[in-house]
C-alpha cells in the first residue's frame, strides 16, 4: 500500500532564521536553502534525514505558494527530485523537474471562465488601493499578485470590502502577515493535488500545512496534520475532524510530523 503526502514547505518542513529563534530546535540546524549565498531557510540534522526517507517510502508531493523560480532555490527539496510538485498555489505542476503544460492550459482555461480577466482587476483594485498602506506589488508566475502592505495602516473595514468587492469578481483576496494576496479563486493547491491525482497510485492520503491557503487541501485528505503555531485554528471555516491540530511548534512539529509518516510508511509496507 502507499501512502500520498503532500506537505507545504515553509512553516511545515522548513523554517526561516527568525523561526528557528522563536521555536529553538533540539539538534543543529542545517541550511536547505541559499539566496545569492544567503541562507534562507532551514531544517535540523534530525529531521532532514526523515524527511529523505519519507520521500523513498511515500509518494512525497512538496505543495507552496512560492513563485517556481523560488521552490527551485530549496535545494535540499529540489535534489530529491519527487515526481510532482506543485508551486504557484497550485498554478503549476511541476513532473520530473518541469512545468506539467496540460494542467497549465487547463487552469488557464478555468480562471478565465471564472473570474474576470487581470487587467479589469487591476483597474478595480486602482481604485481602492492607497499609497499610504501599498509598499510593493509582486505578479508571480502571471497568476496572482502579493502586494506588501502596512498593516498599523490599512483599515480593517477597506479590507472587507475588497474581500467582498472582489469576490463576485471570482477573485480571492487574504490578508496573511503582512503579504494581501488576490488570486483567482479556482487557482488552489487542492485542485493542482486533484488533479494529479488521476496519475497516481496511493491507498491513504496525507496532508500537512499551517495556514488557512491549507485548508482545503487538508480538508480533502484522509489524514492531516497542523501545527500549533500556524493560524489554521484559528482562521479555519470549520473544525476538521480528519486533522490531528498539534501541540508542538516549529521544528518538533515537523519531527512528530515525519516520524508519524515515516511510521505509517513502514507498516503500509509490511502489509
Amino acid at each position: 500500500m502507499m501512502i500520498l503526502f503532500t506537505s507545504d514547505l515553509d512553516r511545515t518542513l522548513i523554517y526561516s532564521k527568525r523561526m528557528m529563534e522563536m521555536f529553538p530546535p533540539a539538534t543543529e540546524t542545517m541550511v536547505v536553502e541559499h539566496k545569492a549565498e544567503k541562507a534562507m531557510s532551514m531544517m535540523t540534522q534530525a529531521t532532514a534525514p526523515v524527511l529523505q526517507q519519507v520521500h523513498q517510502q511515500t509518494l512525497f508531493v512538496p505543495v507552496t505558494t512560492r513563485a517556481l523560480h523560488q521552490y527551485k532555490r530549496i535545494h535540499f527539496i529540489h535534489d530529491l527530485c519527487p515526481a510532482f510538485a506543485i508551486t504557484s498555489n497550485g498554478g503549476t505542476i511541476v513532473e520530473k523537474g518541469q512545468p506539467y503544460e496540460k494542467w497549465t492550459q487547463t487552469l488557464s482555461r478555468r480562471i478565465e471562465d471564472s473570474s474576470i480577466p487581470r487587467k479589469d482587476m487591476l483597474k478595480l483594485f486602482d481604485r481602492v488601493k492607497s499609497d499610504t498602506w501599498l509598499q510593493r506589488s509582486l505578479y508571480i508566475d502571471d497568476l496572482f499578485y502579493v502586494h506588501h502592505v502596512d498593516i498599523e495602516i490599512l483599515p480593517s473595514d477597506e479590507l472587507q470590502a475588497m474581500i467582498q468587492e472582489f469576490d463576485v469578481h471570482g477573485w480571492y483576496v487574504l490578508l496573511q502577515g503582512k503579504k494581501l494576496y488576490f488570486m483567482p479563486k479556482v487557482l488552489t493547491k487542492e485542485a493542482a493535488i486533484e488533479y494529479i491525482k488521476e496519475f497516481c497510485t496511493y491507498d491513504v492520503h496525507i496532508a500537512a500545512g499551517d495556514s488557512i491557503m491549507d485548508y482545503g487541501m487538508l480538508a480533502m485528505a484522509d489524514l492531516a496534520y497542523t501545527p500549533n503555531h500556524g493560524d489554521l485554528k484559528d482562521k479555519q471555516p470549520k473544525v476538521l475532524q480528519n486533522t490531528t491540530y498539534s501541540p508542538h511548534n516549529g521544528e518538533a512539529f515537523t519531527k512528530d510530523l515525519l516520524e508519524t509518516v515515516l511510521q505509517m510508511a513502514s507498516q503500509q509496507t509490511v502489509v
